[in-house]
């Protein structure tokens, strides 16, 4: 305790403090460069990783300036907001004559609206939907319109034939889509979003006349329509028309191909659609299935005659009466099983047979890619008249004074028919078709007395 207390113990403290004190002071003072050079150095990993430390803090300063900014009544930036709306539409489509085909309501636009604080809305932008304008020109149907399926058969008879149809009119439906878009654009400059009025573009159909183009029968060599007035609305007779209209229209006749009326119509009967119509018989016109086909049979004939065609089976009718849609002359008659008309195609190419009927009357036209001479002139000489006598008889079954028609008399006739073919060299030919004899039936008349 005497040792802690003596001067001697004092002095070694007071020393070995100062000396703690000292170094503590000379340590203190080696500390302090390190982190001078360490934040100074700008080439080593860690003075890199210290100033991208700095930069992440900076924002700190400009998130606070934004805020002080916004917070500012004198920079405020009004609110703004984007709308988009749908615009129902009518969209109507009219025909030449400007009556409506169709119509419908759709949502043909689209608009965008941009609203900024309490200002009205302003439109900044207007489309069309392009997919929805071409749905709506599918969708157009004309009233007459008819789908068309042209092809190349081969028939029972052995000659190609062209089946399908023409609807005469359908829809271009690129012109009328364009159309509308005109419209649409026409609109929109408007700002008229209620009603939009587009004229249909039509254009023919390219069903069988198509393929007939395709085929190359694009020269029409002879054409002729006959017409029965009489029979306009005999509906079983303009049935029968048909069916043996539609059996030769677009059939092809190759280069000396033969053809039999009675082997590309067939059978007249029932089973065939055939029905019962006025026949000759005896001479007099009696119901019988296919009555009225001979107008088709007279119809190609006459057309083929002006196509040049030969002839190689043909018969008049037994009598003219009843067949006022033909010259005398210049008729075909047709039987099943005993009378036929036949022809050769003499040219050097196909002919193709085009037909159509309606109520009393049937068309026939004879196609070809060139027409081989300038024209054929039809024409009959020669023609006297038979006219018929009255038999009188007695049929004690009738009543005093009575008179029984039994058969009303027919005069007969005979006649010559020739053809005239100019060629394109300007030379002719004449030929005779034929001698014809129309039979003559005296009126028969049954009395009492």
């Amino acid at each position: 305790m005497k040792f802690f207390k003596s001067p001697l113990f004092v002095a070694a403290l007071t020393v070995f403090l100062g000396v703690f004190f000292v170094s503590i002071v000379f340590l203190q003072s080696k500390k302090e460069p390190n982190v001078e050079t360490n934040t100074t150095s700008k080439n080593t990993p860690s003075a890199k990783t210290t100033v991208s430390e700095t930069t992440t803090e900076t924002p700190s300063s400009a998130i606070f300036n934004t805020v002080s900014a916004s917070n500012s009544e004198t920079q405020a930036e009004p609110e703004t907001k984007t709308t988009k709306e749908k615009k129902q539409v009518l969209v109507s489509f009219f025909d030449d004559d400007n009556k409506e085909i169709s119509k419908k309501e759709v949502p043909l636009y689209e608009i965008t609206k941009v609203e900024k604080g309490n200002q009205p809305a302003q439109i900044v932008g207007i489309t069309a939907d392009g997919d929805l304008a071409k749905s709506l020109i599918d969708e157009i149907k004309l009233p007459n319109e008819k789908p068309s399926s042209a092809k190349v058969i081969k028939t029972d008879s052995m000659f190609d034939k062209i089946v399908g149809n023409d609807s005469g009119l359908e829809v271009d439906k690129k012109k009328t889509l364009a159309a509308l878009e005109q419209s649409i654009q026409s609109n929109t400059a408007a700002n008229n979003f209620q009603k939009i009025d587009v004229k249909v573009v039509t254009k023919k159909n390219e069903g069988f006349s198509g393929k007939m183009n395709e085929m190359g029968f694009k020269t029409l060599l002879a054409k002729f329509r006959t017409n029965h007035p009489g029979h306009v609305d005999d509906d079983a007779r303009n049935v029968n028309l048909a069916i043996a209209s539609q059996k030769i229209n677009g059939l092809i006749i190759p280069p000396n191909g033969k053809f039999s009326f009675n082997k590309v119509v067939g059978e007249r009967s029932k089973k065939n659609g055939f029905k019962e119509a006025g026949v000759i018989s005896q001479g007099r016109v009696i119901p019988g299935l296919g009555g009225g086909i001979c107008q088709v049979s007279t119809t190609l004939y006459r057309a083929v005659l002006l196509s040049g065609a030969k002839i190689n089976e043909r018969h008049n009718h037994s009598i003219y009466d009843g067949i006022e849609y033909a010259q005398r002359g210049l008729d075909a008659a047709v039987a099943w099983g005993y009378k036929d008309f036949k022809f050769t195609n003499g040219l050097n190419e196909p002919i193709l047979i085009t037909s159509t009927s309606g109520k009393g009357w049937v068309e026939v036209s004879i196609y070809a890619e060139n027409k081989p001479f300038e024209s054929i002139e039809l024409y009959t000489r020669n023609e006297v008249k038979k006219p018929f006598k009255t038999e009188k008889r007695i049929n004690n079954k009738l009543k005093s004074g009575e008179v029984k028609i039994v058969h009303p008399g027919v005069d007969g006739y005979t006649v010559e028919a020739y053809r005239t073919i100019t060629l394109a060299d300007g030379k002719t030919k004449e030929e005779r078709l034929s001698k014809d004899n129309y039979l003559t039936f005296n009126r028969i008349e049954e009395r009492n007395n």
